[in-house]
């Protein structure tokens, strides 16, 4: 597989956080985050095709919810509100660019898009918790574009689930 220094960065963060080494597990959560950056930068290049399985892409899509939830957790625990939205909307808005984005592979955006269910109820879930109500309309109308325009053209079988265009 191809999350390997991904992982261990997120088990040096959660050591550091047992630890309570804050800043060590910022930065540990920072660097997965730039891995699985990197990781989803690479795999819309049609030279990697190792990035292509669907197994891959939802390992893929994993990488990048944990990575930012880690983070949007830890600040949480720091009590930074702001900081902990930043995350949260940062993980669903790679998700909503990767959907939208041609460039990335069927199957990956297949993935994603049966993902942004849990980022999208986790943001809303945050937003009442935190009395930032006012910003759910604006969620709500991207999410439901989102899905019209896209789960419409979801075609599933035994192997797999993929976009259509």
């Amino acid at each position: 597989m191809f999350d390997h220094k991904w992982k261990q960065l997120i088990l040096k963060g959660d050591i550091a956080i047992r630890r309570r080494s804050i800043s060590d597990a910022r930065d540990y959560y920072s660097q997965a985050i730039t891995e699985a950056d990197r990781l989803l930068k690479l795999s819309r290049m049609p030279s990697c095709k190792d990035l292509g399985s669907y197994e891959n892409s939802g390992t893929l899509v994993s990488m990048i919810v944990v990575s930012h939830h880690n983070m949007a957790d830890l600040w949480a625990r720091q009590g930074v509100r702001v900081s902990q939205t930043y995350y949260l909307e940062m993980a669903h808005q790679k998700l909503v660019d990767v959907v939208r984005d041609v460039r990335f592979n069927d199957e990956l955006r297949a993935s994603v898009l049966q993902e942004l269910n849990r980022t999208y109820a986790a943001l809303v879930s945050h937003f009442k918790t935190h009395s930032l109500s006012e910003e759910i309309p604006l969620l709500q109308d991207q999410y439901c574009r989102i899905r019209e325009t896209f789960e419409g053209v979801l075609v599933s079988d035994a192997q797999q689930t993929r976009l259509i265009h």
